[in-house]
């Protein structure tokens, strides 16, 4: 089957007509084959914004600007129409913020979603806010600077101006505003110059006797014989002639049997350690101490039993009754 010219024509055209459309959307950056849902935001001031600029959440691209209309009818506000990735879900308080996207002043989008449990449907309105971009940060920084920067290049100018520009003192003057100041702190150095040097020349002798004190220190300190190299070996004689290290030593062994000896007493060897740890001795006493005390209340409240004493030597008469009785 033969296709007549005519019709060849008009499927080149088609054709040309789908490539042309996507080649189109593509140059304006927007996916051809992606589904969008169409939301709009109105601005009073869109400052530079265009079609194809960007609808971005954090940095990343869900859609874009389809077109702009300007609403004379409504006090000259701009209707902005946006296209935004049917996936992305937007809720109640959903709102766009107009930024500056680069340092070139490029303009786009950002999207807040709002609350996405209470949803919004496709063609409805968003909020719109207007935030500093990067260049407006920016500018809002370096204003300041370059007036600053302004004012001081002024005031450079008015003093390189001004009287003699050799003459070092009027110009710090004119900085800081008063040439009295700087005047008077010259002469003030000045004058006390003048009397460091009369200090100096009235104590000169003063001086040469104490460096030349000094010098004779440093050197009596560094002789080999009776500086402090020398004193420092006598002294290490000294104390290693006192046998430090055997007196350590000493004490060492003594303590070893101290502890030998605690060790022993604690374990109840010897003398002392039977007594510490064993309490025979303890109970002994202690029933001795009884008995005595028993013994004395008995003395006491019979004495008769334990005294006999007779003048006229009836004792022994006495003992025999008593023990008939």
């Amino acid at each position: 089957m033969k296709l007549s010219k005519e019709l060849k024509v008009s499927l080149l055209a088609i054709v040309a007509a789908v490539i042309l459309f996507t080649g189109v959307r593509f140059l304006k950056g927007t996916e051809v084959f992606s589904r969008f849902n169409t939301y709009y935001v109105v601005y009073n001031n869109i400052e530079g914004l265009t079609p194809s600029n960007p609808v971005m959440i954090n940095g990343y691209k869900v859609g874009q600007v389809m077109k702009i209309n300007l609403m004379q009818d409504q006090g000259n506000y701009l209707l902005v129409t946006m296209n935004i990735d049917e996936k992305i879900l937007l809720g109640k308080g959903a709102a766009t913020s107009l930024v500056s996207s680069d340092l070139l002043g490029s303009k786009a989008l950002y999207l807040k979603v709002g609350d996405v449990s209470q949803p919004i449907n496709d063609g409805d309105t968003l909020l719109s806010n207007v935030e500093q971009g990067i260049v407006e940060r920016v500018q809002a920084q370096a204003l300041p600077i370059a007036e600053k920067l302004d004012s001081t290049l002024a005031r450079v100018n008015q003093i390189l101006g001004t009287g003699d520009q050799s003459d070092m003192s009027n110009i710090i003057g004119t900085l800081v505003g008063d040439t009295t100041s700087i005047s008077a702190a010259v002469n003030n150095l000045e004058g006390t110059t003048r009397s460091l040097n009369g200090i100096l020349q009235q104590n000169e002798r003063r001086l040469n006797a104490t460096l030349a004190n000094v010098e004779m220190l440093t050197q009596q300190l560094s002789d080999q014989e009776n500086g402090v190299g020398s004193l420092l070996t006598k002294l290490n004689q000294k104390v290693d002639s006192l046998q430090v290290q055997s007196t350590l030593d000493k004490l060492e062994l003594i303590a070893q049997n101290l502890n030998e000896i605690t060790t022993k007493m604690n374990e109840g060897e010897g003398t002392m350690g039977k007594l510490l740890n064993d309490d025979s001795l303890y109970t002994n006493l202690n029933n001795a101490t009884r008995d005595l005390d028993l013994l004395l209340i008995d003395v006491k409240e019979s004495p008769k039993r334990y005294v006999h004493f007779s003048l006229f030597g009836g004792g022994k008469d006495k003992d025999k009754k008593d023990k008939e009785e």
